[in-house]
């Protein structure tokens, strides 16, 4: 992803070093997932006009900016599960809490953005953007296991698929945990008690359709009559082939949401 350096019209720097999210899977992920925001980074939604801070970790300032770079609103120190927009917005900035504070930054104010000097990024050591962010996973996949067995094995097969891998101890919290909103797929392990997947698979599916969710289990080689159950250690292949075919049909089928 690109890295900007925001400033004022003055030249007095706002952000040494903003992250760009300029695609649909940017924007819908935005700062979910990261445990923290460091003064001196920031995220911005282009385009965009509102952002949601359902699952996050800490708070925000969030900057509003209008077609011609001015500040048309700041929300400081947005909280967890808040929703705010602001009509006229082009682009959203998201800065570590108290930032605008900090750096003096008000309404009426014009910014620039600028790209980051070869000296600025030699600073940095050459690192990603952020520390720890490195190359961006296709998709984000939960798997909701009772087994560390299988955790782990789940974890080997997806990641080696350049996939994102969450972990869900307790399968029964499935319908909860799907509503996060950065969630691609789910895959369910129900041991060996398979109509109790497909009772939460059931109930999961009917919080959020639009997730898909593969079930393992032991089957014995043998899947409930209409409805597919892998075997959850001899048909690992045939799970990883259809988890790829799920993810390509919804990221065909994806819609751009702008969030936080």
């Amino acid at each position: 992803m690109a890295t900007l350096t925001l400033r004022r019209e003055d030249g007095r720097i706002v952000c040494e070093r903003v992250v760009v999210a300029d695609r649909a899977h940017r924007r819908m992920r935005g700062l979910l997932g990261r445990k923290y925001l460091r003064q001196g980074e920031g995220m911005v939604l282009r385009p965009g006009w509102s952002i949601h801070t359902a699952f996050m970790r800490f708070p925000i300032d969030a900057v509003f900016l209008d077609a011609d770079q001015v500040v048309i609103k700041i929300e400081p120190e947005v909280g967890a599960w808040r929703t705010v927009s602001c009509r006229g917005a082009r682009e959203v900035v998201e800065l570590s809490a108290g930032e605008c504070h900090r750096r003096g930054l008000e309404v009426g104010d014009r910014v620039a953005w600028a790209s980051r000097s070869a000296m600025e990024a030699r600073a940095d050591g050459g690192a990603a953007p952020w520390d720890g962010d490195g190359s961006e996973p296709r998709a984000r996949v939960l798997v909701a296991s009772r087994d560390p067995r299988f955790v782990r094995l789940a974890r080997f097969l997806l990641g080696g698929r350049d996939l994102e891998v969450e972990e869900l101890t307790s399968p029964e919290r499935l319908p909860d945990a799907i509503l996060e909103p950065t969630l691609d797929l789910a895959v369910l392990d129900g041991g060996d008690a398979i109509a109790e997947a497909l009772r939460i698979a059931n109930a999961a599916r009917a919080r959020r359709p639009e997730v898909p969710i593969v079930i393992a289990a032991d089957t014995g080689g043998k899947s409930p009559a209409g409805v597919r159950v892998f075997d959850r250690w001899n048909e690992t292949e045939e799970l990883l082939l259809d988890v790829e075919r799920l993810l390509a049909e919804r990221a065909v089928g994806a819609t751009p949401i702008v969030g936080g």
